[in-house]
């Protein structure tokens, strides 16, 4: 591997191949981090601010186990701690500290990127400012396929006003850096106008990186392929039947499938009495239950899983014969623990084409290995609502793996107009006259899962989209009641 030392003038960066100097021409940080990608196409280069023992190095490159990763150890970017969670409502900013984690944030401590990954930028332009390109380059192509990963402290460093507004300015629609403004106003008393006027004249950057190439790249590695699948299901049987069918034609077919079904009704019989009238190509085990709720029928589910992997199902997908192969693949190549497949319903067109990590986490269309299992679970204080597949998400991301959509496996999800697992509940908070908003529970998962000023940032956000929801279109009654509802929903979710 390559090791480039910067310094804080870059005339003085030294990069090192086996001890030995190269040249290096004039240039910022980043440029060079570019130069010796075009010199050496098929190295890994790792930078540093300091000299490294070879074991640091052999941490990092034991971690990168494809190309399209980057990978850094180290404080966090001072420029982007202070104020970035008002406007960023994803999970990769909210790290685990000192824990390696899928984030884009990257520290210029120590860290590691691949040549071929830099090969095919051509648009980037540096500004200057390595430890600021460095975290606007993975920011932009994060989204593109990506992967990138580090273990941070929260160590304080002295933060600019005038970055992070221009780092929102090139990364996020304009109206984001308003939006900034009004919650350092309104949260902070803070009135940075010269930055926000300076971010005025940034444009947003939409560059390209082709990651494909170089992710189908990655040879295949033998792993084992046994699988059990786990399918909750509530007044669905004719739907639930093309499901097992589907699995039964699969050319590498299941193990065992886990049919939790649900009935509330205590004098109920089952309806899936075709389970035993056919005969299956692997083993069901049926558990009929009188409680209802997603989150527990999971969580029986699983219970009864013995393969080393669990595809996570619902009761109203269809698929072809290759699905499980071509997931088996997917899983093969990209190395990751959690498998994320397109859930489309019918039209629905997915344009993505690259494996990318993935924000949210889909329970009806997952596969997961054991070993993630054994350290998450479905929260039973979200049951009977929403938020509890992003906050498995969540619990993943926690234990220090990732979530990695795969675009090009596609399931199609028809929607049942009848049964599933979930049903009308009523909740305590049901007969207030102040109704809490948001819901209840999204309120937990959020206040479980996200900074403060995350959920500040959230609060800003709800209180435009809801206003004639309260029944005014006076402003200020608007936030009166509005925030009566947050109130509201504070309340009872920290009763959850």
């Amino acid at each position: 591997m390559i090791i480039l030392k910067s310094h804080i003038h870059p005339d003085f960066d030294k990069a090192y191949l086996n001890n030995n100097e190269l040249k290096l021409d004039a240039g910022t940080t980043f440029d060079h981090l570019k130069e010796l990608a075009r010199k050496f196409p098929q190295q890994w280069i790792g930078w540093t601010s300091i000299e490294r023992p070879v074991s640091d190095w052999n941490d990092l490159l034991n971690k990168a186990t494809v190309p399209y990763m980057v990978l850094s150890k180290g404080s966090a970017p001072g420029f982007l701690r202070d104020s970035i969670d008002y406007v960023d409502d994803t999970p990769f900013i909210n790290f685990k500290e000192d824990q390696w984690y899928p984030t884009w944030m990257m520290s210029d401590n120590i860290g590691l990127i691949h040549s071929s990954v830099l090969q095919q930028e051509i648009e980037f332009k540096s500004t200057g400012n390595w430890i600021y390109d460095l975290n606007l380059f993975t920011r932009i192509y994060q989204s593109q396929g990506l992967f990138c990963y580090s273990q941070l402290s929260r160590e304080r460093i002295q933060i600019s006003s005038s970055e992070v507004f221009s780092f929102i300015s090139q990364t996020k629609k304009k109206t984001w850096i308003f939006f900034l403004l009004l919650c350092q106003i309104y949260y902070e008393k803070k009135f940075p106008i010269l930055a926000f006027a300076k971010a005025l004249f940034k444009r947003q950057l939409n560059y390209t990186l082709r990651l494909e190439p170089i992710q189908y790249s990655v040879p295949e590695s033998d792993m084992e392929k046994r699988y059990d699948v786990i399918i909750p299901t509530m007044g669905r049987a004719s739907y639930l039947k093309d499901v097992l069918l589907d699995l039964d034609q699969q050319t590498i077919k299941p193990q065992q499938v886990i049919i939790i079904e649900q009935n509330g009704d205590h004098s109920s019989s089952s309806d899936l009495g075709f389970l035993n009238n056919e005969n299956w190509s692997f083993k069901i085990i049926h558990k009929f239950i009188h409680q209802t709720g997603a989150c527990n029928a999971r969580n029986i589910a699983i219970a009864h899983t013995r393969s080393p992997w669990v595809l996570l199902f619902d009761d109203d997908n269809r698929f072809d014969k290759n699905l499980i192969e071509r997931i088996f693949n997917s899983l093969s190549i990209t190395k990751t623990a959690v498998l994320n497949m397109a859930y489309l319903q019918k039209g629905e067109i997915e344009s993505q084409k690259t494996f990318k990590q993935w924000p949210f986490f889909g329970s009806g269309c997952s596969i997961v290995h054991r070993d993630v299992l054994e350290q998450c679970n479905f929260d039973m204080a979200l049951e009977h609502g929403y938020g509890e597949d992003v906050d498995f998400g969540m619990q993943i991301r926690n234990a220090g793996y990732d979530v990695t959509y795969a675009p090009q496996i596609q399931i199609l999800h028809l929607k049942a107009p009848i049964g599933g697992f979930r049903k009308s509940h009523v909740f305590p908070w049901d007969n207030e006259d102040v109704k809490p908003k948001p819901s209840p529970q999204i309120m937990y998962y959020r206040k479980k899962n996200y900074t403060h000023k995350q959920l500040s940032g959230y609060k800003m956000v709800q209180l435009f989209k809801t206003f004639g929801v309260f029944g005014t279109k006076l402003p200020w009654k608007h936030y009166k009641k509005y925030l009566q509802a947050w109130n509201q929903s504070e309340k009872w979710a920290s009763r959850l």
